[in-house]
């Protein structure tokens, strides 16, 4: 295995440091929204995530993303990706090169955070960076490092634009996403990763006609339930025991917008 790549580098944590610091700036918007989370829920709830697919996927870079996740891990979308450790992606980014960093910041609204990718672009660097927020459940840092690494990815096959360097990553405001491609293309990974096709089947059944009228609005409880005992078998994840009460409806939200996005993914994809 090739020597892991580490982030204890002066100007690395420099960097991290200053990022880290200019966040409550640069996602004035997000952290706004995270204070009020009741308002992305509903956003959320209400939204057709078919008619964002058809407006901002890119289907043959989709197609890219999932081949690229699929030669780091073969089973991707056929099996789910659990929990990795820490050291696990260590380990992914010593091996892919490029740098990564996980440690808690909490700090002023500092939950709002879920984590960043820095480009090369960003100057520093000769090798991209992902840093993830363990302040977060160990399912929600697992999502985080997946969604940068579409990034990276991203911005290996695509080349990620020269005038945004450090894409933020807050846990808030997902209905956004929905406008902006590049967002929205690392959330499906997510999606992918949490929810394979075979249980996506079996969890987004529907009996109506998956074609020109399909929709991916109203999420139905029995998909919903189906979605909370996926994740509490796979993840031991369970919102209502193990996440704090100020934060639940942020995960709340967290877990609509995957769930939404991988029925549409089935739907219009056929993923």
């Amino acid at each position: 295995m090739a020597e892991r790549v580490k982030s204890k580098k002066p100007e690395i944590e420099g960097l991290i440091t200053g990022i880290l610091s200019n966040a409550k700036s640069a996602g004035a918007h997000e952290l706004k929204a995270w204070k009020k989370p009741e308002a992305d829920l509903r956003r959320l709830v209400k939204h057709d995530y078919v008619t964002s697919l058809r407006r901002n996927m890119d289907y043959h870079q989709l197609r890219q993303l999932v081949d690229a996740f699929n030669e780091l891990l073969p089973e991707f979308n056929r099996e789910t990706t659990g929990m990795m450790s820490i050291d696990r992606f260590s380990e992914m980014a010593s091996d892919m090169k490029f740098h990564f960093k996980a440690e808690p910041y909490e700090g002023p609204e500092g939950l709002a955070l879920r984590g960043f990718y820095v480009t090369r672009n960003q100057g520093v660097l000769k090798r991209p960076l992902i840093y993830v927020n363990t302040a977060h459940h160990p399912l929600a840092v697992s999502a985080t490092f997946c969604h940068e690494l579409a990034h990276h990815f991203s911005s290996e096959l695509f080349e990620a634009q020269a005038d945004e360097p450090v894409h933020f990553f807050f846990d808030a405001d997902y209905a956004a996403h929905l406008n902006e491609p590049g967002e929205l293309a690392s959330d499906a990974m997510v999606s992918l990763a949490a929810y394979p096709e075979p249980m996506a089947r079996k969890a987004f059944a529907s009996e109506w006609n998956w074609g020109l009228v399909a929709r991916a609005k109203n999420l139905p409880e029995a998909a919903l339930a189906e979605v909370q005992k996926h994740l509490k078998k796979i993840y031991g994840f369970n919102l209502m025991e193990r996440i704090p009460p100020d934060r639940r409806l942020h995960y709340l939200a967290g877990m609509i917008h995957y769930a939404k996005l991988r029925w549409a993914l089935l739907i219009e994809f056929d993923l």
